[in-house]
């Protein structure tokens, strides 16, 4: 017997003396329990005598997530048609032009430092800029901040392998768990590591 029909078998309903008067009318019953025990002898005896195709089998929980799992598994991989990267270019092309991303030559006045040395904290991961094309490059302006730009520092320093403009949203856009806060808005002197938990977490980094 299958396991399913044995399961059946194992849970039905017992028959009780209640169920027995629907048959009074038509068969004269002596012993009303002997009955009883033999119906149901009778019926658990019948369950076990199915044989249920394949198909009507009832799957284990391992094969109804692996039945699921392939169910998610697209028949092909997928890759963005021509709307769609035209879309995510317009995108980072537009946080690309916000007025709060400076051009690499003013970014570098403004921190009082030559380009040159700017070169080098970008290739130290210590600053974070941003490339779009032959555009050159532009580094938000929060940097210019020293508590922030030590936030930016210590997640550019622990996250390598994440592109920039990964970490740029990271960094930028509002947080539940900091009340509704950016990072770079929320950061305090005080809270440079757990801001930087909060951008990790987002980035499935621990």
């Amino acid at each position: 017997m299958t396991k399913t029909l044995e399961f059946i078998a194992d849970h039905l309903p017992r028959v009780t003396v209640h169920d027995i008067r629907r048959f009074s009318a038509a068969a004269d019953i002596r012993d009303v329990r002997a009955f009883v025990a033999e119906l149901q002898a009778f019926v658990h005896e019948r369950v076990e005598a199915i044989e249920l195709p394949a198909a009507l089998e009832v799957p284990t929980v391992e094969q109804s997530l692996a039945h699921k799992a392939a169910a998610l598994r697209a028949g092909s991989r997928w890759e963005p048609g021509a709307t769609d990267i035209q879309r995510g270019r317009a995108t980072l092309l537009e946080s690309f032009e916000q007025p709060q991303n400076l051009p690499l030559a003013e970014f570098a006045r403004l921190a009082n430092k030559s380009r040159q040395q700017i070169y080098k904290d970008i290739d130290a991961r210590r600053l974070l800029a941003l490339n779009v094309g032959p555009r050159g490059q532009k580094l938000p302006d929060w940097q210019l901040d020293p508590v922030k730009q030590q936030l930016t520092q210590a997640v550019l320093q622990e996250v390598e392998g994440i592109d920039h403009w990964t970490l740029y949203r990271a960094l930028s856009e509002p947080l539940e768990g900091l009340g509704g806060r950016s990072p770079v808005e929320a950061v305090t002197a005080g809270s440079i590591d757990d801001v930087a938990r909060s951008v990790f977490n987002v980035l499935g980094v621990h």
